[in-house]
């Protein structure tokens, strides 16, 4: 099997020969003619099949509306999140006799550890299943804290809360990737992942300050309702098998000295030609008969252009009949997808065991890891800022009092700034990894721009403070929208366990940044730990260069830990 040694020597032209999962050509060259020239025509990947049930088929009404539920789900589960810690001080006069400080809280960063529990039985059970008691587990949790008074209940119903939450960043964004062409995936639910904790901030003290601490429970049990409701409505089961063939072209051309290949020809699938399209009736199943010594990840040498290897059909039983030769029945056999059939939910997968196991090998790929680094550096410094700006702007010369929670207004505009960088630069016709070089620049400057401001207190600083978190904002509104696409089509169904992963070490790093400024401030001011995260985030930043320079070869590398663990 090809591993490190193997994809480093390899040369350009092999590396440029080998076609691997995740390699998609969008823009297809066809013979259509406009106004006298010739037009390229943008390619849509993955393939669909013609089920009407194919998420890809879906019409654009549903599609949009499952889209905008997703986001909303997004939106509510870190409004519901960062909406509490603002309206502490109204804890603390609502309820004098047991005293709380904000630290009680910070234990919430850890709830990213859901997602160990939800991934696996997304892919067990399905993703609407898992969306949906997600969903009610954070009404149940939000309802019960509209009665409490007692302290150590609101910190057990926070765990619930953070449960629920969590499914928000693993399972939706596999529910986008499912139903959205590549080159049509954007940035809203990135946008409203980000936006949440910012809008929850700002609203979270206005709410306890003029209807009470019960009432912001209120808010969110009504919001956590609504996610709910459209969540059983509008989301259906996104998992869908598709019949996906791979041809070895080189095989069936003839070795005779007339042919001679200047250049090894890659494997022809299939599935990376936009303009091909198969459809396998139910009854059949294709297969190839390939060599052990070739397989579809290989660069094939002269002695692997053989005698052509034939292409069967076998018949299969009614009993092993799946899903995925099901899914390959021309439209004209297959029911209509109806709004009926859209509320059923997903079918028992098995292997629970190995779901369980299987987000830990993901350790394997590169990319988890950098994706771990700067999704963390950068939620860990939103978490930072969050947690320090407000004190900071209540102290003199600035004395915003209640009005400290508007330093959010500034991430919320680097937040929809940020999407709209994201939509414009990464579309169809750019390479999106590169575009990401810009935004973790604005945000590794940010943190250092807020830390020299909050270290030297002004009658203007406060625009300096406000304008730092809108560019570690800008930054993370693009940072995992990019990455998630980038790891759904690279890893294909391995996607959801990176980002069990990335979910576990950016809790971890949130929460050991976040505890460690609220230390460090007391003892060396606001200059060093900044400092300090700053020189981090920018070592996290430079991980993207590896993968902007060796991609391909990563992935050689890499290739049978996806392919033995689809």
């Amino acid at each position: 099997m090809p591993g490190w040694n193997y994809a480093f020597s390899l040369s350009r032209k092999a590396v440029k020969a080998t076609t691997l999962l995740g390699t998609v050509r969008l823009i297809e060259h066809r013979i259509t003619q406009h106004n006298g020239r010739y037009v390229d025509h943008v390619a849509n990947f993955p393939v669909p099949t013609a089920d009407p049930a194919d998420p890809l088929n879906w019409a654009r009404w549903r599609k949009f509306s499952c889209l905008a539920v997703v986001s909303l789900y997004a939106f509510v589960t870190n409004f519901v999140s960062a909406s509490l810690a603002p309206a502490l001080p109204i804890w603390n006069l609502s309820f004098p006799q047991s005293p709380r400080p904000p630290e009680d809280l910070f234990n919430v960063l850890l709830l990213g550890l859901g997602n160990i529990f939800w991934v696996p039985l997304a892919n067990v059970s399905g993703r609407r299943p898992i969306m949906v008691f997600s969903a009610l587990t954070l009404l149940i949790a939000t309802a019960c804290g509209t009665t409490t008074s007692d302290f150590g209940r609101v910190l057990a119903i926070r765990v619930f809360q953070g449960l629920g939450s969590s499914a928000s960043e693993t399972v939706t964004p596999a529910i986008v990737g499912d139903m959205f062409f590549v080159h049509e995936r954007g940035a809203l639910y990135t946008a409203s992942l980000a936006s949440g904790s910012v809008v929850g901030g700002i609203c979270g003290g206005y709410i306890a300050a003029r209807l009470g601490w019960f009432a912001l429970f209120e808010a969110n049990a009504v919001l956590s309702g609504l996610t709910l409701l459209c969540a059983i409505l509008l989301v259906p089961e996104m998992i869908y098998y598709r019949v996906s063939l791979c041809l070895p072209v080189q095989r069936n051309i003839p070795r005779t000295s007339r042919f001679q290949l200047r250049t090894p020809a890659p494997y022809l699938s299939l599935v990376s030609l936009p303009s091909m399209h198969m459809t396998v009736p139910s009854r059949f199943v294709g297969s190839i008969d390939q060599g052990p010594s070739l397989s579809w990840y290989q660069t094939p040498s002269s002695s692997d252009l053989s005698s052509p290897a034939p292409f069967r059909v076998s018949k299969v039983s009614k009993q092993n009949r799946s899903s995925r030769a099901t899914s390959a029945i021309t439209s004209e056999r297959q029911a209509p997808f109806t709004f009926l059939r859209s509320l059923k939910f997903g079918m028992y997968r098995g292997n629970v065991l190995y779901q369980f196991k299987k987000p830990w090998f993901t350790r394997r790929l590169p990319a988890t890891w950098i994706v771990m680094f700067q999704y963390g550096g950068l939620v860990g410094g939103v978490a930072v800022i969050s947690s320090v700006g407000p004190l900071l702007l209540d102290l003199p010369p600035y004395h915003w009092g209640d009005n400290s929670g508007l330093l959010f207004i500034r991430a919320l505009v680097g937040i929809v700034l940020g999407g709209l960088y994201t939509s414009v630069l990464a579309d169809k016709r750019l390479k999106q990894i590169p575009v990401l070089l810009p935004s973790l620049a604005v945000a590794t400057g940010g943190l250092l721009v807020f830390g020299f401001c909050a270290q030297n207190p002004g009658r203007y600083q406060w625009v300096g403070l406000e304008f730092a978190y809108g560019m570690v904002s800008f930054a993370l509104t693009q940072v995992p929208s990019i990455w998630s696409s980038y790891l759904i089509d690279s890893y294909a169904q391995l996607a959801n366990d990176c980002f069990v992963m990335i979910c576990i070490l950016r809790g971890i790093i949130s929460f050991a940044w976040t505890f460690f400024v609220s230390q460090s401030v007391q003892r060396d001011g606001y200059l060093i730990p900044l400092g300090g995260f700053t020189v981090i985030m920018g070592v996290f930043s430079l991980l993207i260069l590896p993968v902007i320079w060796m991609d391909k070869r990563m992935r050689i590398a890499t290739a049978r830990y996806v392919v033995g663990n689809q």
